[in-house]
Formats: C-alpha cells, structure tokens, sequence
C-alpha cells in the first residue's frame, strides 16, 4: 500500500470536509487520522444560496448526506488497510464530481433569517473545542456513537442552540463546560465567564450575542469593556460612530505625535485605537489631539489602559503596560428620569422624620406640646419647628459643604456636574447623602481624585466641628433647657468609635459615655446628633465602591483594573458586616443595597489615565480612609 500517493486519500478527506462544512466560508486546521501532518484547509466559498423552493433545499440536503455517508465508507475502507487503494481512489473522484454539482445549503430554522443563521454557524465554528463539546453536550445531542460534534453537525446544533435558547440555564452550561473539561483534561479554556449576579440573563445573553456571529472571546471583551467603562459611556444613540472615528484617524495621520498601529477596534460604546505615543508625555498627546480635533466634535478621546481582552497577559490576566486612545461619545450625562427627583423627594420627607424621631423618646418635649395643644395654644407648632431647625440646618450645611467641595473642584478644572441627587434611608439615619454625577471627563485621574476627595474632606471636617460644639454646648446648657434636647442611646452612639470619641473626650474621658449601659439615653444639643449623623453619612461616602466618592478616589490610586479588586473585596466586606455587626448591619446593609442598585458602575474615563495620582494624594487619600474606618467601625 505505501507505493499509493497518500495526496489522493488527504484529497478525497478533503472533500468530506469541504461538504460537511457546507460553503461556510472558514479557515482551520484538521488532524489527518493516519497522518501526523496537519492540513491547512481553507474554505474559501462564502455564500449561503437562498431559494423559494424548499423541496429543492430538501433534496439538495438529501443528496448531501448520501455523499456523505460515501466518503464515510470510503474513509472506514482506508483505515481497514485491506481495500485497493486505486479503486478507492477512484470513486472519491466520482463523489468529488457529484459532491460539486451540489448547493450545500442548510436549512435555516423559522425565526431566524439566512444571514443570522450563516454568522451564528460561523461564531459556533470559532469556539474553542471545549466550548463547542459544552454545547454539544447541553443540547444532548451527544450519543454513545456520537461523542464529539463534528462539521457537518454544526448547522444543526446551531439551529438547536436557537431553538432550545431559553431552556439553557447558566447551570446546564456550567455542567456541560465541566463535563468537556474533563473530558478533554483541559482547564478554563474557552470557559463561560458568568459573574454570578444575574447568572440566568447572562448566559442567555452569551448565547444571544453566539447568535450574533461573536466569538467567545469577542463576548468575553465586550463584557470587560463593559464593566471598566460603566454604563454611561454606552448609551442608547449616544456611542461613538464610524464618522467620529473617521475624524480621529485623519487627525492620527500626522504621526508627530502618535503612530497607529493596526486597524481599531469596535468596543460597547465606541472603539480603541492602538499605537505608540511620540510625545513626551501623556498630557502632551492629550493636548496635541485637543488642538488637532475640531471643537464641535461629538467623540471625547481617552489615553488609558488597554481594557480589552487584547490589553490582558493571557498568564496573569493582569492588564498590560501599553495604553490606547479610547474613543467614545462626549456626552456622559446621566439618564435624566422620574427616579431622581422621587429619591430626593423621599429623602428629604425621610430626613425630616428622622428630626422628628430623635424627640420621640424626650417626655419633657411630648409633655410640653400635649399642654399646649389642651389650652388651644398653637405656638408649641412653632416652638417644635424651631427644634427641627436646629437638627435639620446642620444636616444640610454638611452635605452643603460637601457639595461645595465638589462643585470648586468642577470649577477649577472645567467639570460638568449634574445636580445632586439626594439618596433616602430611614431609621438610624435621615439620608445616605448626595449623589453627584459627572457629565464630561475631568482632564486626568489627580482631577479625578480632587474632586472625589475634597467633597467628603469637607463634609467630614464640618460634622465633628458641629458635633464637638453640640456637645461643649451640652455641657454648658442650662437645665431648663437641657431637658428638652433630644437623646440618643449609648448604643447608638457606639455605632461609631470616632463620633463616641469625641463625645466621651469633651465629657472629660476615661470612657464617661461609651462605659455606660447601652440603653441609657444620653441628651445632647440638637448640632451634635446632627454633626454624628453627618460623620457617619460622610464616612458611608468614602467606601471604595463603584463611583462613590471613595470608589473614584480608588479608582485614581490604583487604576481602573486595581479598583475592581479593591471595590470587589470592600463589597464582600460590607456583605459580611451587614450579617456580623449587629448594631450598625441595617445601616451598612442599605448602603450595600444603594451601591448595588445606582452607584456599582466605574466612573467614566478622564482624559488621561495613565498617570495615577501621585504620592502625596495617595497618603492624603489613605489618611481619609482611615478617618472614614473609624466613623464606621463600632466601639466594642
């Protein structure tokens, strides 16, 4: 048998490849069975015929899977080694000639058009071996004789995959990537990345984007795209267009300043320029696009880390050192709705409720009004509103100052800032502070972390002031007066250590207040329980969560992928202490559901972000967080 050139048998192989491939226009490597050689195959006929005539598409396919079953014949007489070669041979040229006169077009399933079902086939064909078994598997489409899928399957599993596409839950996938897995003794490759926190829409929406003709590792970018940039630099009608890139490019022609290499790359929200920066510094390219670009340009261009999957060491998954010019939409205001000025609304009625709940437990105040109201006198209205005041205007110099601090910052660097949005809360405290959002890029991460920093530096250094002059005025006030203050429990004080600090501290020390039985009511001057809630506010603003003020300070420290650690390990740190700490869980447990629910997004990208902020912010910021911990932790 070894005088029959082996070309002959690799040619008739090749033709039971080509049809079962059925004109899907790939290129791939395949193992000949009695060869150690690889072929290189590349298919080169790209067009899916559509015809009226389904009985024509019917007899086509029929005919199709006779030559099949053929070539198979023939292939089992090869590897027998007792067939004559010269007569195999020649009836896979016969089968070549038929196999040519025919169309090979699949049947597309109903509900989804030619072109739809020819790039999904496409994407299946791309996956990596264990992703295509995985499938293959949870479609149970896998038989004793049929342990693998092979290329002529792949129409018909993609036409199940769309079929079956809402019964193939995240565990199914999950199984069946295991079962390949082991099968095939691999580890992670082509696994199904889920993050676990809407497992079921997202494997239908990896499924859905398969359907869409996008790899496994195209959706796997996407969605680290997607999580690095947040949700407003993707809009719906507010992403970067082929227009916009096509003024950045003209203006990358002039390789002073940067030199372009390779061809962009579409991203959710707009796309990423590699190439190699000729400038001396990062704001130097910055400022040379600024001039360059025309002024009523709609894209914003970022110099910052690679965030794509191209961007990521395959080893470490770590991001590389190499930056590249983002380019999306300038437009990064927040989706204005009903739910913004409904959280301030309740905000402000849960604020002034908590004016009120924090008398509820002074006889001498209900005393006095119940007198009043029997004699018809209506000024204990007016005496009531007046201890309000005294709670209320505190809370709201506070968050003023903090908002202050933000809006100097956003003055001095050319900010655009939406207006705060307060958030609700009730119980232990009126709000959860200001939301404010930021509507154009600040000009690197060092503005990115004066802004975050300043708000709550201020709103920080505002509360223990009215909270150390509350309690000097405690101290001071007359009897008559004193009686009438409101009164928290020296529980509630020690939710915090270091607004029971400095209590205890002016009282004289040694532990005068937080030594005392849990229960027992301390009264204090209305601006000290509003400097203690403010404390506390302010610190619940400084977690390195999302875009927080304290997520955006992380964000600038230890860049975009560093703040996904820190953020992801605050996060489980909060969770813990929500089921741990039992006197502040319900406070830390609705900053926990806050954060998840509008603050979980990264800030959107400054202008520069290779530069991180420098040691002496950082120290400042670390500093602040220490401040923030002690505000938050209780005393024991």
């Amino acid at each position: 048998h070894t005088s029959t050139p082996p070309h002959r048998i690799m040619k008739g192989l090749s033709v039971l490849l080509a049809c079962q491939l059925s004109a899907l226009g790939l290129g791939f490597q395949c193992l000949v069975p009695f060869s150690s050689n690889r072929l290189n195959l590349s298919i080169t006929r790209t067009t899916l015929f559509v015809q009226e005539d389904r009985d024509v598409w019917e007899k086509e396919l029929e005919d199709t899977k006779m030559a099949i079953g053929r070539l198979d014949a023939l292939e089992a007489a090869v590897k027998e080694d007792d067939s004559d070669l010269e007569q195999l041979s020649e009836e896979m040229d016969q089968v070549e000639q038929e196999i040519s006169q025919l169309s090979f077009t699949p049947l597309c399933p109903k509900g989804l058009s030619m072109e739809d079902y020819k790039l999904a086939i496409r994407a299946y064909s791309k996956q990596p071996l264990s992703l295509k078994l995985a499938l293959y598997t949870a479609l149970k489409m896998n038989t004793v004789d049929s342990p693998y899928p092979t290329v002529g399957q792949y129409p018909e599993i993609v036409a199940q995959l769309y079929e079956q596409r809402l019964q193939l839950t995240s565990q199914k996938l999950e199984d069946a990537m295991k079962d390949a897995q082991g099968k095939l003794k691999v580890r992670g490759s082509g696994s199904i990345a889920l993050d676990g926190k809407n497992p079921e829409a997202e494997a239908q929406a990896i499924l859905a984007q398969l359907l869409e003709g996008k790899s496994v590792d195209e959706v796997q970018s996407d969605n680290i795209v997607k999580q690095q940039l947040g949700r407003k630099t993707r809009k719906e009608d507010k992403c970067a267009t082929a227009k916009d890139l096509e003024i950045l490019m003209n203006v990358l022609d002039d390789k002073s300043f940067f030199v372009v290499r390779g061809t962009p790359e579409e991203v959710p929200g707009g796309y990423v320029v590699r190439g190699a920066n000729r400038k001396k510094s990062s704001q130097e390219l910055i400022e040379a696009l600024d001039a360059k670009l025309p002024s009523e340009w709609n894209g914003a261009v970022s110099y910052m880390r690679d965030i794509t999957n191209s961007g990521l060491d395959p080893e470490s998954g770590n991001v590389l050192e190499e930056p590249v010019l983002v380019l999306l939409n300038k437009d990064f205001s927040p989706e204005t709705n009903w739910i913004q000025p409904l959280s301030t609304t309740i905000a402000a009625v849960t604020t002034f409720l908590y004016g009120i709940g924090i008398y509820a437990t002074n006889d001498n105040v209900a005393a006095r009004l119940e007198d009043l109201s029997s004699l018809g006198d209506i000024s204990g209205v007016d005496w009531f509103n007046g201890r309000l005041v005294d709670v209320l205007l505190p809370l709201i110099i506070i968050q003023a100052m903090h908002e202050l601090g933000h809006f100097l910052i956003a003055q001095k660097d050319k900010i655009d800032i939406s207006l705060p949005t307060l958030v609700p809360f009730y119980g232990k405290l009126p709000n959860l502070g200001f939301r404010t959002d930021l509507k154009t890029s600040p000009p690197n991460l060092r503005s990115l972390f004066d802004f975050a920093f300043i708000g709550p530096l201020m709103g920080i250094i505002t509360s223990i002031i009215f909270l150390a002059y509350g309690t000097q005025m405690t101290l001071l006030a007359d009897p008559e007066i004193l009686k009438f203050f409101p009164a928290l429990s020296v529980g509630d004080l020690k939710l915090s250590t270091l607004g029971v600090g400095v209590v205890d501290y002016l009282f004289g020390g040694s532990g005068v207040i937080s030594s005392q039985d849990p229960s027992n009511m301390i009264s204090l001057h209305p601006f000290a329980i509003a400097g203690f809630a403010g404390l506390f506010i302010q610190a619940l603003e400084m977690m390195p969560l999302g875009s927080t003020d304290g997520g955006r300070m992380s964000q600038s420290i230890f860049g975009r992928s560093g703040h996904l650690v820190v953020g992801g390990g605050a996060w489980l740190v909060l969770l813990v202490a929500t089921l741990f700490i039992d006197q502040s869980g319900d406070i830390l447990l609705g900053a926990w559901i806050v954060n998840n629910i509008s603050q979980n997004d990264m800030e959107i990208p400054c202008r520069n972000e290779v530069e991180t902020a420098d040691p002496f912010r950082s120290a400042a910021g670390f500093a602040l967080w220490f401040v923030a911990v002690l505000a938050l932790v209780p005393m024991q």
